[in-house]
């Protein structure tokens, strides 16, 4: 009798170990859109809660049949990372041919599972059945799950988000926080309320959006936060040291949260893109969209004295990756991309630079998933590195 009361406590030790670590896992299932097409598959987006950058190379993620034992559990590739507060997409109703896990969500619903690198399950859920305009999601990210009528693929899971948060504002010109509408329509943001510990601790009011504020379609809207308590009893300044902020809707539910970091003057916490993950950067895009352009952007104040050329970042990505570069003198630059093959699908430099550390978008939304290459050269040196795209 004792030794099996001993394996039973054992048993629930285990369980319970497990399940709180299920449960504080900042690697989760975030969004599920099981209403694919064949040219536009089933996904599952996966979230980064942490504050840095995590390796989910060798992660799995299955439905009853990887369960079950009947086929294989799809694995996340080698170099698989998920960026600060960021997100990655998973397809998940590829051919067995290109996957042998490749499942198919029931639209009808049923349960999935997401393990770690060690085989501990981190997650799992039963999505239920959904139209072809709405995902099962978590609002806000992280949180806990519900049907919604959008599909926020790779991005924030609610319409409404804070998108650029700046703490290092002067009297003449305060702290704020910026709003991001990430849909195609116009929303009345009336009501909602935006607050940090004060308001969520209850000892000052939450602040709150004034009737008949809205925010344009993809567009965005700016609230100063360090007013006086005069103007408005809410009105807090945001930490220079960094704290959480919580978003609001009117009916009272909460739509989006973050912890900003500490960020100098010149700097702000922002989603890049617009919607994406957050991080700190430099240069302030107050009402105006925080998406990196094509252009090629020096960091004049690094001194370069070798030649440069980091891993893409995010890798795997979709459809947008950063390629940084160094270059130690003034030469003739070019920068390539190549596919599978050989054949050059791109070029994103063909001009004289200037020695420096350098830093380019590149936009992949017209070519297919797979395997692609870019190259470095000048007339004393040549690197070539590889990238996934992942649609």
């Amino acid at each position: 009798m004792k030794r099996n009361f001993l394996l039973s406590f054992a048993f629930l030790a285990i369980f319970s170990i497990a399940n709180i670590y299920a449960q504080t896992s900042a690697i989760k299932m975030n969004e599920i859109y099981s209403r694919g097409t064949t040219t536009d598959p089933d996904w599952i987006e996966i979230y980064n809660s942490s504050f840095q950058a995590i390796d989910i190379t060798g992660y799995k993620i299955y439905d009853n049949g990887g369960q079950g034992g009947t086929k294989p559990k799809m694995e996340f590739p080698s170099g698989t990372t998920i960026p600060a507060r960021g997100y990655y997409v998973i397809v998940t109703d590829i051919p067995t041919s290109t996957n042998p896990a490749g499942f198919g969500l029931s639209s009808s619903g049923e349960k999935v599972w997401l393990e770690d690198n060690m085989g501990a399950i981190i997650d799992s859920i039963t999505f239920p059945a959904m139209t072809e305009t709405q995902t099962y999601r978590r609002i806000p990210d992280g949180g806990a799950w519900k049907l919604a009528d959008s599909l926020t693929k790779g991005y924030a899971n609610s319409l409404i988000v804070m998108n650029e948060i700046y703490s290092r504002g002067t009297t003449a010109d305060p702290d704020w926080i910026e709003i991001y509408n990430s849909s195609s329509k116009a929303i009345d943001i009336s009501g909602y309320k935006i607050y940090d510990n004060g308001g969520q601790g209850g000892t000052k009011p939450k602040m709150e959006f004034s009737s008949g504020t809205s925010v344009p379609a993809k567009g965005f809207y700016v609230i100063v936060t360090d007013i006086p308590t005069s103007t408005n009893p809410a009105g807090f300044g945001l930490s220079s040291s960094g704290e959480p902020v919580w978003l609001e809707d009117k009916n009272g539910n909460l739509i989006d949260s973050v912890t900003f970091l500490a960020h100098e003057t010149t700097q702000s916490y922002a989603r890049v893109p617009d919607g994406g993950a957050w991080k700190v950067v430099t240069g302030l895009t107050k009402g105006a969209t925080n998406n990196p352009t094509t252009d090629v952007k020096k960091n004049n104040d690094m001194i370069v004295k070798n030649y440069i050329l980091s891993q893409n970042y995010p890798n795997p990505f979709n459809p947008s990756t950063q390629i940084n570069f160094s270059i130690p003198s003034e030469k003739h630059v070019t920068l390539k991309i190549y596919d599978l093959l050989g054949k050059e699908v791109r070029t994103l430099i063909n001009r004289n630079l200037k020695a420096g550390s350098y830093n380019i978008s590149f936009e992949a939304k017209n070519l297919t998933s797979g395997i692609y290459f870019y190259k470095l050269e000048t007339d004393d040196f040549v690197q070539m590195k590889k990238m996934v795209l992942m649609k």
